[in-house]
């Protein structure tokens, strides 16, 4: 048993040397204060997942911040996407199947499409509007002195 006792003495010895000789890690950098909210856009783009006020904030996270906020980044970018890539594409195919055109106007749009399907567009950060691009058949996004 002294042999073992002494071994185990060697071991834990040269482990908390070994331990003791690595000088202390550096502390982190200090991460550049997040922006409140990105700038409005100067040119209008389509209205896609990612456009939304919701989960802005939480993309400046540092490492650990972003492996909690991650889920939530995540929710906000799939509510969205469902939005902008089957509800509002599904309800311009019945509209167009059912009349034979697309909405002809910004308001026709924002009546016969969003509000006829109870369909929530995400929040904008402040200084940005929807519109509806009639000839494309898009809706995008616009800076609001537009």
């Amino acid at each position: 048993m002294s042999r073992l006792a002494s071994w185990m003495c060697v071991v834990w010895s040269l482990t908390f040397i070994g331990l003791g000789c690595t000088p202390p890690p550096a502390p982190p950098a200090a991460a550049p204060p997040p922006a409140a909210e990105p700038p409005p856009p100067a040119a209008p783009i389509k209205a896609e997942a990612g456009v939304g006020k919701q989960g802005q904030s939480l993309k400046n996270e540092g490492a650990v911040g972003r492996f909690f906020a991650q889920p939530a980044i995540t929710l906000f970018t799939v509510k969205q996407r469902v939005v902008f890539e089957i509800q509002i594409p599904q309800a311009m195919n019945l509209y167009q199947a059912s009349n034979g055109y697309k909405p002809k106007s910004h308001d026709e749009f924002m009546t016969h499409i969003i509000k006829a399907n109870n369909i929530a567009l995400p929040i904008l950060p402040e200084g940005q509007v929807y519109k509806y691009h009639p000839d494309e058949g898009v809706l995008y996004v616009h800076p609001a002195k537009e």
